[in-house]
């Protein structure tokens, strides 16, 4: 009897509708990776039927309510300075609870976390970011309290294998999945391949700090031996000056272009002026931008860390090269200039194909939603 009443618990929760809070630091109009992917995820966990809050920062010229794309946002103003802050959001979530009837909370990065211990519903973390990985390179003794951040939670997903087995590393027990970044196939979708030029544009659409290897980057394009190449950079960052001595000391400025930080909005139609888009990372998750470029048609160079190697079907829809290696990534992008169109036409169709497929946020949103009716 208790059997068949498990079996049909379990076949009830397939129709299930949740009231889903989403809590981040970051949310648009706030531009980065994490704010990127809970705006996405969110729009296609509503898509799916559910009813989504998300609770983040008051931003300038931001309501402390509204509805964007179907997802109730609810911004509040909170001291940045912990323990204040871990106080005054575990006041607004214990809140919106109370007022939503929320089912589930998924906390999108660790500055949140905290405020949500001790609450009486099942709490999801998605482990973003690679600050993480550096931390299990210090002494044990350095690490932080992340072990004891994480004991509460009842799921943890990553964007990347390295980020899943980190989680394990430091103690945590519970479930650990990992889900991909996705992407917008109908906001980025393939550029025609009508007029495919000799000269190549590879586009590097990141910020510019060490842990992107922007400056390996940089060093690479000076060896590149083809002269039938030029440079999108869209990014900002604390890295710039270093590129730009790099450039000016091997006399190619005049092939590189930065274009400063992009609005995401605007990302699609850069990305359509570009061939190839590189990762050169030292850390990574699934690279949104990476996704981003897929989708858009450009195939992929990136190093082989966290989850670029998920992206990348190597020699089909891009390549991956070692990183900290600017003689590699030197190499491969000489390779991809020397190839005929029908080669890159190749390339670039089988990228945005993958992007599709696999990568979609619909198909994303349907994994995730898999892993929270496990826990309910």
């Amino acid at each position: 009897m208790k059997k068949e009443a498990t079996i049909s618990v379990i076949l009830n929760i397939e129709y299930i509708k949740l009231k889903i809070c989403f809590i981040s630091t970051d949310f648009p109009p706030t531009l980065g990776g994490v704010a990127s992917h809970a705006h996405e995820l969110a729009k296609a966990m509503v898509k799916l039927g559910h009813e989504v809050h998300v609770l983040t920062s008051l931003v300038h010229g931001s309501e402390p309510v509204e509805m964007m794309d179907g997802i109730f946002v609810h911004r509040v103003k909170i001291l940045w300075q912990k323990p204040f802050y871990t106080w005054g959001m575990a006041k607004h979530i214990k809140k919106l609870i109370k007022d939503n009837s929320i089912d589930l909370i998924h906390v999108h990065g660790m500055r949140p976390l905290e405020a949500t211990k001790g609450l009486n519903i099942p709490i999801v973390f998605t482990n973003h970011t690679s600050g993480f990985l550096k931390r299990l390179e210090k002494p044990s003794i350095l690490q932080g309290r992340l072990k004891t951040r994480l004991q509460h939670v009842s799921l943890v997903l990553a964007p990347s294998y390295e980020l899943c087995d980190a989680t394990a590393k430091i103690g945590y027990t519970g479930p650990v999945y990992f889900v991909s970044n996705g992407v917008d196939t109908n906001k980025f979708s393939a550029k025609e391949l009508k007029n495919i030029n000799k000269e190549k544009t590879f586009i590097l659409a990141r910020r510019l700090v060490e842990k992107n290897g922007v400056v390996v980057f940089a060093e690479a394009l000076t060896k590149i031996q083809s002269p039938n190449f030029k440079v999108l950079i869209a990014g900002v960052g604390s890295e710039q000056q270093a590129m730009q001595e790099i450039f000016k000391k091997a006399r190619i400025e005049n092939k590189v272009k930065f274009i400063g930080a992009v609005k995401n909005s605007d990302m699609s139609a850069l990305y359509k002026q570009a061939d190839y888009s590189v990762l050169p990372s030292f850390y990574e998750a699934t690279s949104i931008t990476g996704l981003e470029s897929m989708a858009s048609g450009l195939p992929l160079i990136g190093t082989n860390v966290g989850g670029i190697p998920y992206l990348i079907e190597d020699g089909v829809t891009g390549f991956l090269v070692p990183s900290h290696d600017a003689n590699a990534l030197a190499e491969i992008m000489d390779k991809v200039l020397s190839f005929d169109n029908q080669k890159y036409i190749q390339l670039s169709l089988a990228s945005s194909e993958r992007a599709k497929s696999k990568f979609d946020w619909t198909v994303i949103a349907k994994q995730t939603e898999t892993y929270y009716k496990q826990i309910l």
